[in-house]
């Protein structure tokens, strides 16, 4: 058998990507699903070769595609030197053994390619060990394709192969191993949320999105932060807060997470809760759009989806948080992106339009975020006693004063601030606090 070699200058991987087209989904849905795998197999440093579209009823149980489709690509990785057949649907262990037995490359699914991306991009602590409770949870139910070549050198009722006595070993250590790495990202999560603790008397607005929407983008154009701008996908995995100043003075900090995609993993999207907690915590939330994409209004879906269940988590007893969202459709520079925002706007009512790169727009939205800032804002009169230094000492430093008066032993304030600040005010003690009327384009 002749070992295929690349040429030094090629990628390691040589790529098949295969999906299978079901009863309900077009040729045109799959090809855009594939095109997706090809940037995520691309990311990967993979070089994608050839792309397989077969349409079924439904799915084989032993190889997925059929053994007839599954003997065509055995000839093509024969003919193209492909060392890589990636499939865009999750693989049972049973599937991925058969095919690879077939093929005899490498077999890999989209949840594998996406948790292989992660570990690459991964560089603080708390993405890491994120990451491989990722990856051991995908691992652990695969770990028997490791060692059915020993299991089968003992059977028969009553007795058990090596393999299987491994295994066993091999599964209680990766269960260890998780339970370790959960701790240790507890800790983590702690000293993250003292952190985050500091700014909760800043209105804190956090960017969302489908991956490569240009998140860290609009990040560095409203902050200068200078974070990695990549066409590549999940350029982001940990979350990034800057403060962002107002034309008229004001701050509020702005956070960029990690993108969606279709298909993310459910195991992954509970590893990395410590980080999606930012949404969680968030004030608002700014949705943003790649609307040049022909398929924005299914990435919408998409991340709402994935969104609402880490919002209903986050809310505890079943509760779906509720957080203001704008949908900022972006990337209209492009013609695409141009022809097709007219009809978004339309369809999302207050919604924003913008050139995260070019900067059109921006002002705009950041109008809609400062008007966002005044409603979540109440008008207030607070009388307390002189003599509260600390209580008057934190209305002075938190909220914006329109008049201060003293008569004797009583200081009154008019003051316009933040809503949940004026519960911390309620509880400081011997205050007094009426709601007055407030207009948000006035006084």
């Amino acid at each position: 058998m002749t070992v295929y070699s690349p040429p030094p200058d090629k990628p390691e991987e040589r790529a098949c990507l295969v999906g299978v087209k079901l009863p309900g989904a077009t040729y045109e849905q799959e090809k855009e699903n594939l095109q997706e795998l090809g940037q995520l197999a691309s990311t990967a440093g993979a070089e994608v070769v050839e792309t397989i579209i077969q349409q079924r009823t439904r799915v084989d149980g032993a190889t997925y595609i059929g053994k007839g489709k599954i003997e065509d690509i055995e000839r093509l990785v024969q003919d193209k030197g492909l060392n890589l057949v990636v499939f865009d649907d999750d693989l049972s262990p049973a599937q991925a053994r058969n095919i690879e037995n077939l093929v005899k490359v490498n077999v890999i699914d989209r949840t594998e390619l996406i948790l292989d991306i992660f570990s690459r991009r991964a560089r603080t602590r708390q993405a890491k060990l994120q990451v491989e409770i990722a990856q051991l949870n995908y691992a652990l139910p695969r770990l028997k394709r490791l060692w059915d070549h020993l299991s089968r050198q003992a059977g028969g009722i009553g007795t058990r192969g090596p393999g299987e006595t491994q295994l066993e070993v091999d599964r209680r250590r990766v269960r260890e191993r998780i339970l370790f790495l959960k701790k240790e990202l507890e800790k983590i999560s702690k000293r993250v949320g003292e952190r985050r603790k500091n700014r909760k008397d800043v209105f804190n607005a956090t960017i969302v999105g489908y991956t490569n929407a240009g998140k860290s983008t609009l990040l560095n154009r409203l902050s200068g932060a200078g974070v990695l701008e990549s066409g590549q996908l999940f350029s982001t995995l940990d979350s990034i807060s800057r403060k962002v100043g107002l034309p008229d003075g004001e701050e509020f900090v702005l956070t960029d997470t990690v993108g969606f995609i279709r298909k993310l993993p459910t195991h992954l999207v509970a590893s990395f809760r410590a980080t999606l907690i930012d949404v969680a915590e968030a004030d608002l939330l700014l949705h943003l759009v790649d609307v040049s994409s022909p398929l924005f209004e299914d990435r919408i879906l998409i991340v709402n989806d994935v969104l609402g269940k880490v919002l209903k988590e986050s809310g505890g007893q079943g509760k779906t948080l509720k957080i203001p969202t704008i949908v900022v459709f972006n990337k209209t520079d492009r013609e695409t992106g141009k022809k097709a925002v007219a009809a978004a706007l339309k369809s999302y009512p207050a919604s924003a339009s913008i050139s995260a790169a070019k900067g059109d727009g921006i002002d705009t939205l950041l109008g809609m975020i400062k008007g966002q800032i005044d409603r979540n804002r109440v008008k207030a009169r607070v009388e307390l006693p002189v003599s509260d230094g600390r209580t008057i000492a934190f209305i002075e430093s938190s909220a914006r004063i329109l008049e201060r008066t003293v008569e004797e032993e009583t200081i009154r304030f008019v003051l316009i601030t933040d809503k949940k600040d004026i519960g911390k005010i309620e509880k400081a003690g011997n205050v007094r606090v009426t709601i007055l009327p407030h207009d948000p384009n006035g006084i």
